[in-house]
């Protein structure tokens, strides 16, 4: 039979155990690890022009605009060649399983993570 103290112990030790599960679990995150719902871009420190060759359009995370081309999201992308009605200005905004809203190809966050 377990006695009041060792009953009132137990409790209490499930009790923190819960509170600090969140806490405990989020001190691995990195900021490639994407969060459990979509984050605004404020958050996400998202800006539409690249960074260091980064941008949005060589993210796994990106969701291309239906009907860009696939040809054009992989590491060899010339972007010489892309100009007229069809420039990277002209480009339609794609989507991002993190980042809440439009996203530019072009853009970039502190969630990027190079497309394998």
């Amino acid at each position: 039979m377990v006695n009041r103290r060792e009953a009132m112990k137990k409790m209490l030790a499930m009790i923190s155990a819960g509170l600090l599960y969140p806490l405990l679990t989020r001190t691995g995150e990195t900021l490639a690890d994407p969060p459990a719902h979509k984050v605004d871009k404020k958050t996400a420190l998202y800006q539409t022009h690249p960074e260091e060759g980064k941008m949005c359009m060589n993210c796994q995370h990106f969701l291309p605009p239906k009907g860009m081309s696939s040809h054009m999201m992989g590491d060899g992308m010339n972007m010489e060649g892309m100009n007229g009605s069809m420039g990277m200005g002209g480009m339609m905004s794609g989507a991002c399983t993190i980042v809440a809203g439009s996203i530019s190809p072009m853009g970039y966050c502190r969630f990027y993570q190079k497309r394998s």
